[in-house]
């Protein structure tokens, strides 16, 4: 049984990076957030901490749990060859580029990254959206501070309506039950909430990218084939309450998100071709495999290490020229979280 402790000997211990991954277990509490995908909710264990006269903090702890430090030599299962990357990388996102760092969650790409010895600063946070991401900015100071490299995570929330997934889906049909009908259940309103989400993220970072440092690139993937469960809190959920059920209709629910996730991709792609000196894309599709899912939307560690093999190839293969381009005031269009 853990030792009851005091909310101040908490923040402590997470200050001093002393927090063990056990104690983690023991002092937070984390669910999965169902009204926001990648995204999670977080509370103090007010069984194993203090908390009088501080009760709401207990009930929401992510600004104390986003600063618990990483530990990837304890949770690693065995060395890995370091690589020498003087090369200064930023990284920005969303889930898959950051979980709590508390039992049972999974390693990400960034934490595989990282131990494999690439310099990285690792902004990313969970549930963050492209609309928050671009609005922060923080970012900035470090491309224009000197990182050459920026890895984005970004848009998967912000496709799937934010957690309205429901209202861009058509209600099932005993008519349109095959993979292949799955155009039939897609409403226009997400390929026009994809335009806005693809506008935004020109307008917002790969244009101002380009004026500010024209010789740097950005790095960004487009998610893989995320596989709806039966009552899971992001896709299955959403689906049901539209006659979709993952039990009964495994395969065309599968489909469904396969289409969308491919349309996002596909604009994607064309921004990398349209900025093919800027902007890098890395197409994840197929890269997890049906068993690697450690829940609706993330892979697990054998998956993470998959993907930060994929972005230590693009990383490696990057070149980035020595001639600096003045940083010109731009400024993010008012729109850009819009």
């Amino acid at each position: 049984m853990a030792k009851r402790i005091a909310l101040h000997q908490l923040v402590e211990k997470i200050q001093s990076g002393k927090l063990t991954p056990q104690e983690a277990r023991d002092y937070f509490l984390v669910e999965p957030n169902a009204h926001r995908p990648f995204d999670f909710n977080t509370y103090i264990n007010t069984d194993n901490v203090d908390v009088r006269n501080l009760e709401a903090l207990a009930r929401d702890a992510d600004q104390l749990v986003r600063h618990i430090p990483a530990a990837p030599a304890a949770r690693k299962k065995k060395a890995v060859r370091r690589r020498v990357t003087p090369r200064p990388i930023v990284a920005e996102g969303d889930s898959w580029f950051r979980l709590p760092q508390i039992f049972p969650f999974p390693n990400t790409c960034i934490d595989y990254l990282q131990q494999l010895g690439y310099a990285i600063t690792n902004l990313a946070h969970w549930g963050d959206t492209l609309d928050q991401m671009l609005l922060a900015g923080r970012f900035w100071p470090y491309i224009d501070g000197g990182d050459d490299l920026l890895l984005f995570s970004a848009g998967g929330n912000d496709i799937i309506g934010n957690g309205g997934l429901a209202t861009f889906l058509n209600m099932f049909d005993v008519d349109h039950t095959k993979p292949s009908d799955a155009p039939y259940y897609v409403k226009q309103g997400f390929f026009d909430n994809l335009e806005v989400v693809v506008s935004n993220l020109e307008l917002g970072l790969i244009r101002p990218m380009a004026a500010r440092h024209a010789n740097k690139k950005i790095i960004m993937h487009g998610y893989d084939y995320a596989i709806p469960r039966p009552q899971g809190e992001w896709l299955g959920s959403p689906m049901q309450s539209q006659g979709l059920d993952p039990t009964f209709n495994a395969g065309l629910c599968q489909a469904i998100v396969r289409l969308m996730i491919d349309a996002y991709n596909v604009r994607l792609k064309a921004l990398a071709s349209k900025y093919k000196d800027l902007f890098i894309y890395l197409d994840l599709r197929g890269t997890i495999g049906k068993a690697e899912w450690y829940d609706e939307l993330h892979g697990n560690d054998a998956a993470a290490r998959k993907i930060a093999a994929k972005f230590a190839k693009a990383i490696d293969a990057a070149t980035v020229t020595t001639l600096q381009k003045s940083v010109a005031r731009v400024y993010l269009p008012s729109r850009a979280a819009a």
